[in-house]
């Protein structure tokens, strides 16, 4: 009888003992899923950071607060560019990006120089002063209306429009 008692509380042990192996190894099986989907996350989310810039290069190109018209896309009209660029407000809230710069790209030069000015080669419309972001840029017109001999035609040039996007941390 008491053979029986040892034998019964060994094989109650030994079940015990394999349920928590058992557990222990579906834990460890969990942990390694919930690392290889955080990954994925991760990885998702610098994908969603990169489109977002993207496609930020178009939203901004068209706001009318830069266009040329409304029926013109990537076209950024001087004349607004030279009022926004001089303007020293808080855009903070207005603007959903870290920087916004508009170089000229069909002149040539070493120095960049801040417009308006004598000679100068970009427009620096916003920037936050945040030191960690990813520029993307996209080539686009720059036009001014322009009255020569009583005729109004519109006077365009090559032009990049860079933007910069807040990254996080990780």
């Amino acid at each position: 009888m008491v053979n029986l008692k040892n034998n019964g509380q060994m094989k109650i042990q030994q079940m015990a003992f394999m349920l928590v192996a058992v557990f222990f190894f579906f834990m460890l099986v969990g942990l390694f899923i919930i690392r290889v989907q955080l990954g994925n996350i991760t990885e998702t989310a610098a994908r969603l950071e990169q489109e977002q810039a993207i496609e930020s290069l178009e939203v901004i190109a068209n706001m009318p607060e830069l266009n040329c018209d409304s029926s013109t896309a990537l076209c950024l009209d001087n004349d607004k560019l030279r009022i926004l660029s001089g303007e020293t407000f808080d855009y903070d809230d207005f603007w959903p990006v870290a920087s916004i710069k508009i170089y000229r790209v069909s002149t040539e030069f070493e120095n960049e120089i801040l417009c308006p000015g004598i000679g100068c080669n970009y427009y620096e419309i916003y920037d936050n002063g945040q030191s960690n972001k990813k520029e993307v840029s996209t080539f686009i017109s720059l036009c001014e209306t322009v009255t020569y001999a009583g005729y109004v035609y519109d006077d365009c040039e090559v032009g990049k429009l860079v933007v910069g996007v807040n990254i996080q941390d990780e």
